[in-house]
């Protein structure tokens, strides 16, 4: 028995040597052994390093992040007779939303979808989450139709912060399906533009009946979300319920000043609010401009209608701190509107 594995032991050996030497004979022969590979890739699980987006077919751009996206059912109880026993099955299937973040360089359908939902015109999309290896091999796609956009937060403006900016977009699905890539693997077709670093730092904030020495001294903007309101519509048999776009919600507006700037915004505020003169002829207009990192090229751009003055915050009085005094500044806007620079091309 001894021999007999020691044989054995042997062969296998053999073998693993014959399979190493041929991959370095493909190797130098410029073989590719791509096909190998992929075939291996099928089997073993992975790690994902690479999102991209599709929307009607086409790649618009890698993803940062993707949350939700997930299948859920309610079970649903029904006590029969006089049983101590509660039969259950499930409900309804619904689907979650998908939450993602992205940089500033996706295609233009991307920023045009985000365009016509800001402007009450929402446009229903098909496309899908694609999820790839660190090799650029496509393993797994989320696929969705009849999809609206529910919420838009583009990222706070501030002059001390050092990571980039991302929107968070949020989409309601009507339809999801999961797909697994059992046919042969493929590395991606065609390299998809990498996100441009884009600082929360670079912005210009403009009021048009403040002038422009008031607004510079803006030293931060939280973040502005923009929401869509969507309606579960369940229609007979159907399997999944429909979703119908609902009204757009508009944001309130909140920025920090120094309290050494603060006498423009508060004079606003006394005129405004403690006066009672909060006509539409005390509102502004304006506007937030992302900009790259030349502090020159616009990235995209926020159009603020209907603005006026509702609050002033200030911070707690402490005789331990050593911060620079700031006020919060909250105004409140009628409607947003979105227009992308030509900073977002990739």
């Amino acid at each position: 028995m001894g021999l007999l594995d020691d044989l054995e032991k042997a062969a296998t050996i053999a073998d693993n040597l014959k399979e190493q030497v041929e991959d370095v004979v493909d190797f130098f022969s410029g073989k590719s052994k791509s096909s190998s590979l992929a075939k291996d890739k099928k089997t073993r699980a992975f790690a994902a390093a690479r999102f991209y987006l599709e929307l009607d077919g086409q790649k618009v751009g890698v993803i940062t992040s993707v949350d939700g996206g997930n299948f859920k059912s309610e079970p649903i109880g029904e006590q029969v007779g006089g049983e101590g026993l509660v039969t259950r099955y499930p409900g309804r299937q619904k689907f979650e939303d998908i939450t993602l973040q992205v940089g500033a360089s996706m295609a233009p359908g991307f920023w045009k979808w985000i365009k016509a939902s800001i402007g009450a015109s929402p446009e229903r999309r098909a496309g899908a989450i694609v999820t790839c290896d660190f090799d650029g091999y496509e393993r797994s796609r989320r696929t969705f139709s009849e999809a609206l956009i529910s919420e838009v937060q583009f990222p706070g403006c501030d002059a001390k912060a050092k990571a980039p900016a991302l929107v968070t977009v949020k989409i309601a699905v009507e339809r999801l399906d999961y797909e697994r890539q059992d046919a042969e693997l493929a590395p991606m077709e065609a390299p998809i533009t990498k996100q441009k670093m884009w600082l929360p730092r670079n912005y210009q904030l403009t009021l048009e009946k403040l002038d422009k020495e008031t607004t510079k001294h803006v030293v931060k903007i939280d973040p502005i979300s923009v929401k869509q309101q969507i309606i579960q519509n369940p229609v007979g048999r159907e399997k999944w319920p429909r979703i119908e776009a609902g009204r757009v919600e508009f944001p309130t507006l909140s920025i920090h000043v120094p309290e050494t700037y603060l006498k423009p915004w508060y004079e606003w505020w006394k005129k405004f609010v403690g006066e009672v003169e909060h006509d539409a002829q005390n509102e502004t207009t304006g506007s937030i401009v992302y900009l790259a990192s030349d502090c020159k090229t616009p990235l995209m751009t926020l159009g603020l209608s209907g603005v006026g003055i509702s609050t002033i915050t200030f911070e707690k009085h402490e005789t331990t701190s050593e911060a620079l005094r700031i006020a919060k500044i909250d105004l409140y806007t009628e409607s947003v509107d979105f227009k992308e620079g030509k900073g977002t091309e990739g």
